[in-house]
């Protein structure tokens, strides 16, 4: 019974994280949508990169970080509340034990996709002088006008 009211409590957060509407703009201009507002640059096709690598660095340096550190505490309920049961023992355990490789996967492939383009050049030939996962756009204005 305690389980489900921790599932409910868990999606009623995440609901709330990804409707919110504050997060669009969250910070000012330096939010996920890079034009289009009141007296903003128009939008043009290059916002639509800067767009999609404010969405990756959301999720992956916002989102993952919280949604990780609840799982860490609904694991450390689950286990906290076994009183010796060792079928939930185990659920906490495997719950914390796929939460670090899920990490070490998500991370670790963003690392060694960098580690890979940085070997073989890619800020050299595509302009990216600060990394792959970075959009230095010259003639595409963020922010306000």
């Amino acid at each position: 019974m305690k389980i489900k009211m921790v599932k409910k409590i868990f999606f009623t957060a995440l609901l709330f994280l990804f409707l919110s509407p504050f997060l669009v703009l969250a910070g000012g201009y330096d939010g996920l949508i890079p034009c289009g507002f009141r007296n903003w640059h128009p939008c043009q096709l290059c916002h639509l990169f800067i767009l999609f690598d404010n969405i990756v660095r959301f999720i992956l340096f916002s989102v993952v970080p919280a949604v990780a550190a609840l799982m860490v505490v609904i694991g450390g309920l689950i286990f906290f509340l076994a009183q010796g049961n060792p079928g939930k023992i185990q659920k906490a355990k495997s719950l914390f034990v796929w939460l670090f490789i899920g990490l070490i996967l998500l991370y670790g492939s963003w690392l060694i996709v960098g580690l890979f383009f940085s070997i073989i050049g890619v800020a050299g030939w595509t302009g990216l002088d600060g990394g792959w996962f970075t959009f230095n756009f010259e003639n595409c204005p963020v922010g306000p006008r």
